[in-house]
C-alpha cells in the first residue's frame, strides 16, 4: 500500500513538472529525487507502516466507542506519534535517532487516520 501511495505521489509530481519553467526544472528534479530516496528507504517504510497501523486501529476503536470523528482523529495521530517519538527517544541511547524517522511517523499516522475517516 505504501509503495502504491508513493508511486501515485511521484506520478502527480512528475505530471506537474512539465508545467514548471525550465529554470525550476532542476529544483523539481532534486525534490523528486530526495522524496524517492526518503520514501523507498526500508527504515522509513517501517516507521510509516507501524504508525499507519497504530493510528488506524486507535482511530477505529475511539470512533466505535465515542462516535466522534474529531476525537478519533486526535487520538489516532496522538497515540501513533507518541509511540514514534518514544522510539526515537529510546534511540538516543540505544540506536540512531533521526528527525526523518519522526517525519515518516507523521506521514504514516496521517494516512492511517485518513483511511479510517474515509470509511466512516
Amino acid at each position: 500500500m505504501m509503495k502504491l501511495l508513493t508511486l501515485l505521489a511521484f506520478i502527480t509530481l512528475d505530471a506537474y513538472a512539465q508545467y514548471v519553467p525550465a529554470r525550476n526544472a532542476k529544483n523539481v528534479s532534486r525534490v523528486l529525487s530526495a522524496a524517492s530516496e526518503f520514501a523507498l528507504a526500508q527504515d522509513k517504510q517501517l516507521h510509516m507502516g507501524a504508525c499507519f497501523v497504530v493510528s488506524s486501529l486507535t482511530s477505529a476503536i475511539v470512533y466505535k466507542k465515542t462516535k466522534n470523528k474529531k476525537k478519533a482523529t486526535a487520538y489516532g495521530i496522538g497515540i501513533a506519534m507518541l509511540a514514534g517519538v518514544t522510539k526515537e527517544i529510546y534511540d538516543i541511547k540505544h540506536g540512531h535517532p533521526s528527525l526523518e524517522d519522526i517525519l515518516a511517523n507523521g506521514i504514516g499516522s496521517s494516512l492511517g487516520v485518513i483511511t479510517i475517516r474515509i470509511t466512516l
